[in-house]
């Protein structure tokens, strides 16, 4: 059985503490193979029960590697380290991912709910001494040794808070994982590494600044924890960041010449307008003012965004004759705008006189009648799909049998075309 030999290449390990050079590559090789199975059985959706024991083994074998999480992973051990939380990663996540069995089909919600209390312990020092305390590790050897820290690893951690965040029952432990939190200052390293990441800029992108905000995104997905972000002024200390101001410049897109400037155009779409959602969604109106004044420090974006589904007759940005194209994160974008300034202007109804909400500039009605057209142009928005990057190249090759779309990209920007003509329309269906 397949996961029963990545068990015991970890339980090997755990019992190895020889440092002879030799050990430690055969160590590094059973970590590997065991990814490698680990991952194989997860594409063929495997439901073998043993899966879920790989948990504690990986957990087991990764305190036998630290010892106290108090201490630095010795650079001899910082790639063997990485295997084992990659490991960490694909075990939590077949606890979040798990479905009932069909023989749980009237009781399967309890029995998740009961099998998740017992790996919870396990699942609070993992976002203990893994993550929140790993995440001060690494911004620290960013900092002090960029050239020598990777990227990934903070990739790596994110996926696996947003893991063990999803465990079912989990929320009933977010006061305790809140005050974790706090303890370790996890918001306030992440929010430093943002505001370092234009200094860290590798070949000029700023990857951190990316990596950076999608932790906090990651965090405020947790209620209580988007409220004590509010409250410690996270919007202030975005906006005043020196990365924000070269989003506040014209020349920011998806299809900017230069991978910095496209990355600075991922963390304004897919980082800090989702974030001001959940914010706005844990502390409501009091944060309206703000998050208004904030958008309107970037009329360039905001401006390119009403744009960015023109329809090929009024299209506003390409020259006439070339081709308009539509990408997913586009889609977003528009929908996360579109969701902001229909909250705000909720806000505004309901507080009017008492609070004074500025209007933000965005041409909702064009914006609507540019979606509408590509709902009802399927064949067009088919040929003018434009995957941006390798995930969303595998996407196009995912065929889907529901529903009228050909491939996973397609339904997936249908569905955010959907959401924005809902919000649009007055948020009935939103």
């Amino acid at each position: 059985m397949l996961i029963k030999v990545a068990i015991d290449c970890l339980k090997a390990n755990s019992k190895s503490q020889l440092q002879e050079e030799i050990f430690l590559k055969l160590a590094q090789t059973r970590a590997d193979f065991a990814i490698v199975l680990v991952q194989r059985l997860i594409q063929a959706n495997s439901t073998v029960e043993d899966m879920k024991t790989l948990l504690t083994t990986v957990w087991t074998t990764i305190e036998s590697l630290r010892g106290s999480f108090e201490r630095v992973v010795p650079e001899a051990d910082a790639l063997y380290y990485r295997s084992l939380l990659k490991l960490l990663f694909l075990a939590v996540r077949i606890h979040a991912e798990a479905k009932p069995q069909p023989s749980e089909e009237n009781f399967g919600a309890s029995l998740r709910m009961a099998e998740s209390a017992t790996i919870v312990p396990t699942i609070i020092n993992i976002l203990k001494y893994v993550v929140s305390m790993g995440l001060r590790e690494l911004v620290t050897a960013v900092h002090d040794s960029p050239a020598d820290s990777s990227p990934e690893d903070i990739a790596l951690l994110t996926g696996i808070m947003q893991s063990c965040l999803r465990i079912p029952g989990i929320e009933l432990y977010h006061p305790q994982i809140v005050s974790m939190m706090i303890t370790n200052c996890t918001a306030r390293v992440a929010t430093t590494l943002f505001s370092w990441s234009d200094t860290l800029a590798i070949d000029g992108d700023p990857i951190y600044g990316e990596l950076s905000m999608l932790f906090l995104l990651e965090l405020s997905s947790i209620p209580l924890m988007a409220e004590q972000l509010a409250v410690d002024g996270l919007v202030g200390h975005i906006s005043s960041a020196n990365i924000t101001s070269y989003l506040r410049r014209g020349n920011v897109s998806p299809f900017a010449d230069g991978a910095g400037l496209q990355r600075c155009y991922s963390i304004w779409a897919r980082g800090i307008l989702p974030l001001l959602l959940n914010l706005l969604d844990a502390v409501q109106g009091s944060l309206a003012t703000e998050v208004a004044v904030f958008l309107n420090q970037f009329q360039s974006l905001l401006t390119q965004c009403e744009q960015a589904l023109d329809a090929p007759e009024t299209n506003r940005i390409m020259p006439q004759g070339q081709p308009k194209y539509i990408t997913l994160i586009a889609c977003s974008e528009v929908h996360s705008v579109a969701l902001l300034i229909f909250i705000l202007n909720g806000f505004r109804e309901a507080l009017m006189g008492s609070v004074d909400i500025p209007e933000v500039k965005w041409d909702a009605a064009g914006v609507l009648e540019n979606v509408e057209f590509w709902l009802g142009s399927r064949a067009l928005l088919r040929e003018r799909l434009l995957p941006m990057g390798d995930r969303e190249v595998d996407m196009v090759r995912k065929k889907v049998t529901a529903g009228n779309a050909v491939s996973k990209l397609e339904e997936k920007v249908m569905a955010e075309l959907v959401g924005i003509r809902d919000v649009l329309n007055g948020g009935d269906n939103a």
